[in-house]
């Protein structure tokens, strides 16, 4: 048993032995002196990443590839979205990313994912790095396009400019917005839009002959469409304007006028109970709350016009005939077989209408008073015929296509495809002169006055921008769609500064424009 023992502990000493000389033995391999290859990420001072909408988002990596070969290296630039839906984007295949962010910014607290990955070819290995990328919205004040490219459906862009941007001193254009951040176009061509606060949101309303559709301005994603904008609403919508009133914001369709201040609520409630139909060119006095009648029209179904003292919950919101007395310019109770073809309000918040006989053609301008209140009982005093001018002989007047009224003139300009007209209306005697003539090759598509979204709103605190209501918005389509602002200037001439018109290009069929705050 003791020489058993023995043994055992003679072979532990002798294992003892032979480690201590192995581990005192030197490494006569190249593993302690050479580097292994690969790639390492310098991040200094790019941790994460931002970029505002639209813009280009440039990423130069940092590389060290140590022991690589650059022709045996490839990459790739991924996208992962904030929310983990939708299939990542592949950006790129080049070393340094150049990348349009056409993204919807994202929420507080959820960032989207830049992955960059380098692939050594000769090995197969994988080197990754990731950021966090955060998007900023940039799309403020100014105007929206909505275009279309020769088909049945719409898209909307964007310009800013000084012109049309309150404190902002470069350009910016950006196309195809909606369809970038929504992956869809409307189905449908836009006919209008109009900007507006819905309880506390920045809303775009657009409406095409069959819808009517909301978009949240921030980030330009779809908000709602049709029923989800009405309370008990039913049948066919069919819109035919969008406008708005001190404190109410208006919709017509399918003959029927709403109206709801969507500043304190988030739908329009039923249309107004009248007999009269609705068209699509009404005359409102928007600017002057409580001092004027607030809507004026003529019913082509009944042949006479129109008047409803108050769009508002407080106010008479009754429709009623605009009444005929002995020794007026014509009578607005018996005026049957007309069209309409415009209105609104111009100087002095005078009723304007342009009418055409269904018969005879003849075309004319209808002027009528603001109406009001009498001070004693406060009760509605219709809108009073002023004049009415037979223009059936003004020049191309039969090819017009669009009719818009200065504001603080008596000046009704109206364009044919190709040229601009004014009226001047001051005296008896109208006098009509060419303003403007569509550069060769483009058409005119669509021409209004500029007005600042929701500057009813504005103080002295935050005044109009210099340009409100002092310029031409006009559309043209040649081979591409065209935007033109033109300056009017010599109030009651109607003449516009050929030589500061400003031109902005790029665009499909445009068909309808309006401003954004």
């Amino acid at each position: 048993m003791k020489r058993l023992n023995r043994w055992i502990v003679s072979l532990c000493l002798l294992f003892a032995g032979a480690s201590a000389l192995l581990s005192c033995r030197d490494d006569l391999s190249t593993l302690d002196v050479n580097k292994i290859a690969g790639v390492a990420f310098d991040t200094t001072g790019m941790s994460s990443l931002s970029s505002f909408q639209f813009e280009h988002l440039v990423v130069n990596p940092k590389l060290k590839a140590e022991g690589l070969q650059e022709a045996n290296l490839k990459y790739e630039w991924k996208l992962k979205s904030f929310d983990g839906i939708g299939e990542t984007l592949v950006l790129g295949t080049e070393k340094n990313l150049d990348y349009e962010v056409r993204l919807k910014p994202n929420p507080a607290g959820k960032f989207y994912q830049i992955v960059y990955t380098v692939t050594d070819t000769k090995t197969g290995l994988d080197y990754i790095m990731a950021w966090r990328l955060v998007v900023k919205n940039n799309i403020g004040e100014g105007l929206v396009i909505a275009e279309n490219d020769g088909g049945q459906s719409s898209d909307l862009s964007h310009i800013m400019s000084p012109l049309v941007t309150r404190g902002f001193t470069g350009e910016s254009v950006k196309h195809h917005v909606y369809s970038a951040i929504n992956g869809s176009v409307f189905p449908g061509l836009i006919t209008q839009m109009r900007f507006t606060t819905v309880y506390g949101v920045d809303m775009l309303y657009a409406i095409t002959a069959s819808d009517i559709y909301q978009v949240a301005t921030l980030d330009y994603t779809f908000a709602a469409k049709n029923e989800d904008l009405f309370y008990g609403h039913t049948g066919d919508f069919k819109p035919q304007l969008l406008a708005g009133v001190y404190q109410s914001d208006i919709f017509a369709g399918n003959g029927k006028l709403y109206s709801t201040y969507l500043g304190a609520a988030r739908k329009y409630g039923l249309p107004f109970d009248t007999r009269f139909t609705v068209p699509a060119h009404i005359g409102f006095n928007a600017e002057e709350y409580g001092a004027n009648i607030s809507v004026n029209f003529y019913d082509e179904v009944n042949g006479q016009f129109v008047y409803q003292p108050s769009v508002s919950s407080f106010g008479d919101r009754n429709q009623y005939a605009v009444p005929y007395a002995s020794g007026m310019p014509f009578d607005p109770v018996h005026l049957t077989g007309k069209t309409n073809l415009a209105a609104g309000n111009g100087a002095n918040h005078e009723f304007l209408h342009v009418l055409k006989d269904k018969t005879s053609g003849d075309i004319s301008l209808y002027v009528f008073t603001p109406g009001g209140y009498d001070d004693v009982e406060w009760v509605a005093t219709p809108p009073v015929p002023l004049a009415v001018y037979n223009i059936s002989a003004a020049p191309d007047i039969q090819n017009a296509k669009f009719f818009v009224f200065a504001k603080d003139q008596k000046v009704m300009y109206y364009a044919t495809s190709s040229k601009i007209y004014a009226m001047l209306y001051s005296t008896a005697t109208p006098v009509f002169q060419e303003k403007y003539s569509a550069p060769a090759g483009e058409q005119i598509t669509t021409l209004q006055l500029y007005e600042q979204a929701q500057f009813l709103y504005n103080s002295y605190t935050q005044p109009d921008i210099a340009t409100n209501q002092k310029q031409l918005i006009m559309s043209t389509y040649g081979t591409e769609g065209k935007v033109y602002i033109l300056p009017m200037v010599n109030p009651g001439t109607g003449n516009i500064d050929q030589a500061h018109i400003k031109t902005f290009g790029g665009f499909g069929h445009i068909t309808a424009i309006t401003a954004q705050k």
